[in-house]
């Protein structure tokens, strides 16, 4: 115990793997001694550097007996919020987020408000999905918690980022890069040694500040900053010794720039060394993603059955653990390869609706947008192609192997009451005429350029590379140009 403490005070300079070994050969001797909290306290330090399946498959079993024994005494609500916390990252959300609240309240009726501010973040964290507001809710209970509880800066400072990581699932990116850049320089200055007065440790805070960021930077297609932001994120990791999954998990995050950047020999050779770890040391919802990620790199080659078996296998993965987010995302993407690979237009438009509903009753800020796909692929449709239902959408997308489409969808917030009218509802968005939207700035400078005669072949590349992935790319540089052409005054 005494050298797994002193590894944490030293964490940032490779003691990660101490703090691991410590913790791993103490707690079955705190259990013999019945020391509950001492057990509790190593096992959740464990879980936070290694949420790996194996170590979540061997600590999950010791927590719930800790919480069970304890009940009732004077540890138990700390044991309690543990094992939640524990069973959030293994992925059983409801009876986590049922035991958080519990704790919560508890904890808050005996003024432990310390231990109210960690279980309130961990509950933030997990209605995220689905419940913005709740979750925005709980992070300003969560805040006073902290205030109440005196605790310091780092900890204050990542119930901000919480926050971000909202305004992230809103589409907000272009706020949530500026913060992160700032609050980057801002903590640079900051001491990596903590005292009692936090609930948290400085290498948690930057890696969660540089994954917010890094998120950020790929939904904006500001490739370089998203690698730049990547690299940081995984020399943090580094210098704290963290685990080989844990890393893999980090410099997974730079295979999008790579394979936007074409610099596809690096994107491949990432992925790859990434899926070796993964099946090794991960699970299903690792070996989702680097499914997905491969796919998305054999469709850039132009390779469209290669990466339709690649999705394939990233949606049976992400099935087996149920991220309804996930899951939206691989029919989505899987409806783009199927047809680029010219399979059955229905199967492709079932795939996509069942994205876009998941993400519908989720109330999920990138429905707006996504929406401008969908309703370019009715237009190249017939009408008989068009799902008469939601029975037969799940039919179709349900012929993917492992895809239980109606079972995830029972188990969302319930924004409409039945997937019927969830599809209507998707359908009628999507067949409404597109509202015309206020001319961003960066078009009237390039009308404006274009008026006073000045090179604006640049400037329309860049737009162009950016809009590299939509289907409509071609259409809007042409109706772009003819616009230029009008305000130059030419014919």
């Amino acid at each position: 115990m005494t050298m797994g403490q002193q590894a944490v005070k030293k964490e940032t300079e490779g003691m990660g793997g101490v703090v691991l070994r410590a913790g791993r050969s103490a707690v079955p001797y705190l259990m013999r001694q019945r020391r509950w909290y001492d057990a509790a306290t190593l096992l959740d330090r464990v879980i936070t550097r290694d949420p790996s399946p194996a170590t979540l498959a061997e600590a999950l079993p010791l927590l719930r007996r800790m919480a069970e024994l304890t009940e009732g005494v004077e540890v138990d609500l700390r044991n309690a919020g543990i094992f939640a916390r524990a069973l959030w990252v293994a992925g059983h959300t409801d009876e986590a987020a049922a035991r958080l609240q519990i704790v919560e309240q508890g904890a808050v009726g005996l003024g432990q408000f310390r231990l109210a501010s960690i279980v309130a973040g961990d509950l933030a964290s997990l209605l995220r999905a689905g419940h913005p507001e709740k979750a925005l809710a709980t992070l300003e209970r969560k805040k006073d918690h902290s205030r109440k509880a005196g605790l310091g800066r780092w900890t204050q400072f990542l119930d901000e980022l919480r926050r971000l990581q909202i305004l992230n699932d809103q589409g907000r990116y272009e706020e949530v890069l500026t913060v992160v850049q700032a609050g980057w320089e801002e903590i640079a200055a900051w001491p990596e040694s903590i005292g009692e007065d936090e609930a948290v440790s400085p290498w948690h805070v930057m890696e969660t500040l540089l994954d917010i960021g890094g998120e950020a930077a790929l939904r904006l297609r500001r490739w370089e900053a998203a690698l730049s932001l990547t690299t940081e994120n995984v020399k943090v990791k580094v210098n704290r010794g963290a685990t080989k999954l844990e890393l893999a998990r980090a410099r997974y995050n730079a295979h999008a720039p790579l394979t936007h950047l074409k610099r596809y020999r690096e994107a491949r050779t990432l992925l790859y060394q990434c899926l070796t770890v993964f099946e090794a040391d991960g699970g299903s919802a690792e070996l989702g993603a680097v499914s997905c990620a491969i796919a998305a790199l054999e469709n850039d080659l132009q390779h469209f059955p290669e990466a339709v078996r690649h999705e394939s296998a990233a949606l049976r993965y992400r099935y087996s653990v149920s991220s309804p987010d996930d899951c939206a995302i691989s029919h989505f993407n899987l409806a783009g390869y199927l047809m680029r690979s010219n399979v059955d237009s229905r199967a492709c438009l079932a795939h996509r609706l069942a994205g876009v509903s998941i993400w519908y009753q989720m109330n999920d800020g990138k429905v707006p947008t996504i929406l401008t796909v969908v309703r370019n692929q009715l237009a190249q449709v017939s009408p008989s192609d068009v799902p008469a239902s939601f029975d037969e959408v799940c039919e179709l997308v349900e012929l993917t192997e492992g895809v239980r489409f109606r079972e995830l969808f029972s188990r969302l917030p319930r924004r409409t009451a039945s997937g019927d009218e969830a599809l209507q509802a998707v359908l009628e968005m999507a067949r409404a005429p597109e509202e015309e939207p206020e001319m961003p700035e960066a078009i009237r400078a390039l009308l404006q350029a274009a008026a006073s005669g000045q090179d604006v072949e640049p400037l329309i590349a860049a737009f162009q590379e950016q809009l590299a992935d939509r289907p409509d790319a071609g259409e809007f540089i042409a109706k772009l140009r003819a616009a230029l052409a009008k305000a130059a005054g030419a014919e």
